[in-house]
């Protein structure tokens, strides 16, 4: 695969996992969606990393902000989400984050996944 084909073959992926994440809020799991929200960005920004260190494999690792360092991507305070990379993998933990997590928190959670998504896009262009 090209280095190209593997950031759409990323990018392909993280919008079918976005699909994912809308059946899994209306179906009530919320938690779910906080960490496959989570997967959604990890696949942009390894997309992002493919593109700007010019390579076709990337770090096996989950933290956002260092996949986006290591491909010299400048953020605000706060920017991207990289609260869940780890607490939705652990079977226990997800079903801590699932008694504590509302339908509005979800949704607000949701909405920012979407316009990070946005913004990480606008960075493969």
């Amino acid at each position: 695969m090209t280095i190209q084909e593997h950031i759409k073959f990323l990018v392909d992926q993280a919008d079918d996992d976005l699909g994912a994440t809308e059946v899994l809020q209306k179906a009530g799991y919320y938690a779910h969606v906080l960490f496959w929200g989570h997967l959604v960005l990890e696949k942009m920004c390894k997309a992002i990393y493919l593109k700007s260190n010019n390579r076709i494999d990337y770090p096996y690792i989950h933290n956002l902000l260092v996949l986006l360092k290591k491909s010299n991507i400048e953020l605000s305070e706060g920017q991207i989400m990289n609260s869940f990379q780890a607490k939705g993998r652990y079977a226990d933990i997800l079903h801590e984050i699932e008694a504590t997590v509302s339908k509005e928190v979800c949704g607000k959670y949701l909405d920012k996944l979407k316009v990070e998504m946005t913004w990480l896009k606008k960075q493969l262009q």
